[in-house]
């Protein structure tokens, strides 16, 4: 199977297996269940991976931790982003920022490099307002929110506005 060819994975802890699957499917087996240096303790809420970085950014409670694709190992941990749960993460065009929602509806964009927040969005309502979809319109570089407040929301990318693209 191609590294890159990856559409879902799921973990068997019982047979301690991982399996990749696509068009076909591959089973990888583990010694053991936990090893802090290349496993996550906390819940995972979802991941996203970029072909263009080699990277996957696991989203649990308020923090994204960045893994390198080909080595397994970390690379960087973007913690306490919010203080309520991250609940979507999406990329923009070039996979340089990653755009965050949280339960309360926030929404920050990060520079992956770096780690530091670039910018903070216009949220939706905070009691009703969980981030359900978050999307990049590359030709428009516009950030799209969606939320449980019944509002989409275009937000223009502050980095293209300030000409730093």
């Amino acid at each position: 199977m191609n590294e890159t060819s990856c559409t879902c994975i799921c973990a068997v802890p019982k047979h301690r297996r991982l399996i990749c699957g696509s068009y076909g499917f591959k089973a990888f087996e583990y010694k053991r269940p936990y090893q802090p240096e290349v496993s996550d303790d906390t819940n995972i809420w979802g991941a996203k991976f970029s072909k263009i970085r080699n990277e996957i950014y696991v989203v649990g409670e308020q923090s994204v931790k960045i893994w390198n694709a080909q080595s397994g190992k970390p690379v960087r941990v973007l913690k306490n982003v919010f203080s309520s749960n991250i609940t979507y993460i999406s990329l923009d065009d070039t996979h340089r920022q990653i755009i965050i929602g949280s339960h309360h509806g926030e929404i920050k964009v990060y520079d992956i490099l770096s780690g530091l927040m670039t910018h903070q969005l216009e949220g939706h309502a905070k009691d009703a307002g969980e981030i359900s979809f978050l999307g990049y319109g590359d030709n428009e570089n516009t950030i799209i929110s969606v939320a449980w407040d019944k509002y989409i929301k275009v937000h223009l990318d502050e980095k293209v506005d300030e000409g730093l693209r």
